[in-house]
């Protein structure tokens, strides 16, 4: 390569135009004795093909990076999740972090910290962890109770970076705004309840000034940001329940972040949980008994021009109502299945199946459960056919190419199960429990404080994704 163009090249940057040659002249010592006068320019020539080398490496380590960010999949970084153990009475939770390849590994928590530790929940950007912590006593009482969020680097590693006290209560279940700039949780009644949680107020906090802004009165059971984090939807009980399972009417308010108005979208007795659309547009609501018969799933307007049906007359047992996927097509929730997969000839208890509705916005006039897709029985790819899994929980990867399932059977303890949507044969093992049953008889999830301790798939944080946003 003469200079011309290893100055041409060295202008233009990765990729190179001009295909890279090992220079004679750099490689050839005896034309280095020979010419010992051209010792300085033999100088500035070695370094500028080092300079070349290095510009190439890294230009085709950006392009590596760029394809495998744009790879499916590549967007979903660690997968959060609370475990029990068997001592103290209770629970005692601990945080762990796990994802494809890698075993399960405790980030928070130690044993016999004194300290119930659950619900983690991944920023959007999947650089933080918060999660709720709290002293426990065996009367079910809370004290000391905070919010807690560290920071995790690419590899894993939890560092505290924040303390939010909230006082003599449950620990906090947190909710992240779009931009990772507030969170959003309920703070609870002072002491053991159990599920579905109410809380009697919602706090939103400020990170970077630690501005608090209280919404009171709400006794709320589920929350979410809208995608613009203006606002945040809330289900309420007009009332304070009369016990944990009996309330006398729920509703959706909105609540404008900046302003601090409250209004009512959806007044209805029953809802339990919602999902915001991607698009900021609608919100997917899930209504019924409490004891989980007459179930609805509806889509509200969020201006409050119009309310759809899209699936009714089920019952459920578990789950966390309708879950928007992050790509705006589909809705998945969880019903009581009709029919016992593993046990044919026994009746579905506890048995949920999962089910997807499409979301393209064609809702009105649509007959309700047109178009719905029941996901086949959970089988994991060379376990014994009669070996299935039925989810406790049920929610979307960061790219919405996969469910993350929370789920119980399949001859083993509670297990953390990836499921692409295109390819429900191809699901993935995560996580099993029975692996770990010396730290804990399994993954966490019910909460005698009635949160809800569910697993948290982040976004992948380390630079392949930062060139990709």
């Amino acid at each position: 390569m003469d200079e011309q163009r290893l100055e041409r090249a060295l202008r233009q940057g990765p990729p190179f135009a001009t295909r890279y040659v090992p220079a004679r002249l750099a490689l050839d010592a005896g034309l280095v004795t020979r010419r010992p006068h051209a010792r300085g320019r033999l100088v500035l020539l070695l370094a500028l093909t080092a300079l070349l080398l290095v510009g190439m490496l890294a230009g085709l380590a950006a392009l590596g990076a760029l394809r495998d960010a744009d790879r499916p999949g590549a967007a979903n970084g660690w997968v959060a999740f609370a475990r029990a153990r068997t001592e103290p009475p209770g629970g005692e939770r601990d945080i762990y972090l796990v994802r494809e390849g890698e075993a399960a590994r405790r980030v928070i928590g130690a044993d016999a910290d004194g300290l119930d530790q659950i619900c983690p929940a991944f920023s959007p950007d999947g650089a933080r962890l918060a999660h709720g912590q709290a002293e426990r006593a065996q009367t079910g009482f809370y004290r000391n109770s905070a919010l807690v969020i560290s920071d995790v680097d690419a590899d894993g590693q939890a560092t505290e970076s924040l303390r939010i006290e909230v006082g003599q209560t449950p620990p906090p279940c947190a909710n992240w705004s779009p931009d990772g700039r507030m969170v959003a949780f309920g703070v609870g009644p002072p002491r053991d309840w159990r599920p579905p949680a109410i809380w009697n107020d919602v706090w939103v906090v400020t990170l970077d000034d630690l501005r608090i802004d209280v919404v009171a009165g709400m006794f709320a059971s589920d929350l979410e940001w809208s995608p613009d984090g203006t606002q945040l939807a809330i289900v309420r009980n007009h009332t304070v329940p009369l016990n944990s399972n009996r309330w006398r009417g729920r509703a959706i308010s909105i609540y404008a972040v900046g302003s601090g108005d409250v209004r009512t979208l959806v007044d209805r007795s029953g809802v339990s949980s919602l999902s915001w659309s991607p698009d900021g547009q609608r919100i997917a609501l899930q209504a019924g008994t409490p004891e989980g018969r007459n179930q609805e799933i509806r889509v509200a307007e969020v201006d409050g021009s119009a309310e759809s049906l899209l699936a009714g007359g089920f019952s459920s047992d578990h789950g966390i109502g309708p879950v928007w996927s992050p790509t705006g097509d589909w809705i998945v929730y969880q019903r009581r299945c009709n029919r016992n997969p593993s046990s044919p000839d026994l009746p579905c208890r506890e048995e949920s199946e999962v089910v997807l509705i499409p979301a393209d916005g064609e809702l009105d006039g649509r007959a309700p459960g047109a178009g719905e897709v029941v996901l086949p029985p959970l089988r994991l790819p060379g376990a014994d056919a009669s070996a299935v899994w039925f989810p406790y929980f049920v929610t979307w990867s960061p790219d919405g190419t996969q469910l993350l399932y929370t789920a119980w059977g399949g001859g083993s303890e509670t297990s953390l199960i990836a499921l692409p949507i295109d390819d429900p044969s191809a699901a993935v093992l995560l996580h099993d429990a029975s692996g770990m049953s010396h730290e804990g008889p399994d993954i966490s999830v019910y909460a005698g404080d009635g949160a809800l301790p569910t697993q948290s798939w982040g976004r992948r944080s380390d630079e392949a994704q930062g060139l990709q946003r």
